[in-house]
């Protein structure tokens, strides 16, 4: 009977390398990995984040990244200061007598910006695109008496509007230009 090949012999395993210890929270573990790798951002002490202030406490924490976390993004404004009004118009839907926009902007009453749903209805004669106009133009008297800035896509930049009472002609007539540039049809 012929000889049987030898068995190969078994592969060489190394042993497995010592696990670190598990740390107590997912805050924990996070902190002694950027510490093992030699990240500057590990912060001393309670675990905050680098640019918290050291004596925050854990509600303040929570809040400061709550709030982070609802800033939207820049947009652009109408007005100087987006915090002392400004904000930006979005048509949604017009219907025949009824209309709906979104105004994104500096809201007092909660210290940020917010985005609102509008609704407009047409009165007696005016075309529907007139109450839209005339409806934004009260939430910009609301903010702004004098002059103030609207970014226009149209124009290519920023151009210098008034707010006042005695301009309203001109300023519903560039808002129509706006937001509604075909003809405007006679009834």
């Amino acid at each position: 009977r012929p000889a049987e090949p030898p068995l190969p012999a078994p592969p060489v395993v190394a042993p497995p390398a010592p696990r670190p210890p598990p740390e107590a929270d997912l805050a924990s573990y996070i902190e002694a990995r950027r510490r093992a790798r030699g990240d500057p951002a590990a912060s001393a002490g309670r675990g905050n984040a680098p640019d918290a202030p050291a004596s925050e406490t854990e509600a303040e924490r929570r809040d400061r990244i709550i709030a982070a976390n609802l800033a939207p993004s820049q947009q652009p404004t109408f007005g100087y200061d987006p915090k002392s009004g400004g904000g930006v118009f979005q048509l949604k839907r017009i219907g025949y007598s009824d209309a709906e926009f979104y105004f994104t902007g500096w809201n007092r009453d909660i210290g940020r910006r917010a985005k609102q749903l509008i609704e407009v209805r047409r009165l007696g004669d005016e075309d529907i695109r007139q109450a839209i106009i005339r409806k934004m133009i009260e939430m910009i008297r609301g903010e702004v008496q004098g002059d103030f800035n609207w970014l226009s896509d149209r124009a290519g930049g920023h151009v210098v509007m008034s707010a006042r009472p005695k301009d309203n002609a001109a300023l519903e007539e560039f808002l129509m230009e706006e937001f509604f540039p075909e003809p405007r049809r006679r009834r």
